[in-house]
């Protein structure tokens, strides 16, 4: 069926001030996961030398049932769920060790030349490598269109810096939402967040400047961050927290 597990722990990094799993940190840790997943069938970081190949995610959307603690362990399940010519959407159940659902999650991702930096095709020797199970963690199609709101406000610029950079020679994926929260007017950085949407629309990379936007569609009472280049000719990024 093609469902790797993994057992882990919440770490401190992981952990907002009240101590409880952030976004950033379930991110990481789903993350982490689908890396070693795609390392144990010869497809992961440490293959590129020889497969030239490396994955790069363009959305996430995450839903939290529980936020544990530090130290909490945690049992990850994920899995390839479906595959198109380039791409492949990934989806997570995490549960603690009383087996009691903590978060779910999907996400896709591209498949990289990491010679060129360009996608390319997912041949069926790595789509069997993988595995497919279609069954999706959410009861609709996660939509991964979404445009910016029409109506945002400025809040701040940022000069993406090295240590902002990855191993895919852009910004990390987590560091988005470094940038979001504080774009967040301040009485909502506390604000309990069941879930998180994130699009990559363009990557950013070392020494661009960003522009960070915020609305609040009161609709779908969700707050939404926008990223934009300098000249705001380009959109990196849509943030959705509700």
């Amino acid at each position: 069926m093609g469902i790797y597990e993994y057992k882990t722990r919440v770490q401190f990094c992981d952990i907002d001030e009240k101590n409880t799993l952030s976004p950033k940190g379930l991110i990481r840790i789903l993350g982490e996961v689908a890396g070693i997943h795609s390392e144990t069938v010869g497809y992961g970081l440490n293959h590129i030398p020889q497969t030239h190949l490396t994955w790069m995610v363009l959305n996430w959307k995450i839903k939290f049932f529980l936020k544990p603690s530090w130290n909490t362990e945690l049992i990850v399940k994920t899995w390839a769920r479906t595959f198109s010519k380039i791409s492949s959407n990934r989806d997570f159940y995490v549960y603690d060790s009383n087996n009691i659902l903590i978060a779910m999650a999907t996400s896709k991702w591209v498949l990289i030349d990491s010679d060129k930096h360009t996608p390319v095709r997912i041949t069926e020797d790595i789509h069997n490598a993988f595995g497919e199970n279609n069954v999706s963690v959410f009861d609709t199609e996660v939509d991964d269109k979404f445009q910016e709101p029409q109506n945002s406000d400025f809040v701040y610029d940022y000069k993406i810096k090295k240590r902002d950079i990855d191993t895919n020679k852009h910004v990390n994926n987590l560091y988005y939402l470094d940038f979001a929260y504080d774009a967040l007017p301040r009485q909502f950085w506390d604000k309990d967040f069941s879930t998180v949407e994130i699009i990559y629309k363009k990557q950013i990379k070392l020494d661009a400047i960003i522009k960070c936007f915020y609305s609040y569609d009161n609709t779908n009472n969700q707050h939404i961050v926008t990223l934009k280049s300098e000249d705001l000719s380009i959109v990196h990024s849509i943030i959705k927290f509700y």
